[in-house]
């Protein structure tokens, strides 16, 4: 608060409400492309984006393998990433003996 503020005896502005957020305008364009307003189109992707994280978890827990896009950031095994690299290496050295 300015020291005019507390001379005058003026009240902090009001914060926002708990539950809105500020989303860039690159965003809100490509939420609302398909004609949906932006409240409605925020929740449907968030809707789908926690169901996606909860099948995901789901799945993990059955021990299923999860596309690399879904599988969360640190702790993984790395075993994809040895296999992909494997294919890689088998793919260099055939192209080799041709």
């Amino acid at each position: 608060m300015s020291l005019f503020g507390r001379l005058f005896g003026s009240r902090p502005p009001a914060s926002s409400p708990p539950n809105a957020a500020v989303i860039a305008d690159d965003l809100v364009a490509g939420l609302t492309a398909g004609g949906a307003s932006l409240d409605a189109a925020v929740d449907a992707a968030l809707r789908r984006h926690l169901e996606a994280e909860r099948r995901a978890a789901e799945a993990e827990k059955r021990g299923e393998k999860i596309p690399f896009w879904l599988r969360r950031e640190g702790g993984g095994s790395g075993e994809m990433e040895d296999a992909l690299r494997d294919r890689i290496a088998q793919r260099r050295t055939g192209e080799d003996d041709r």
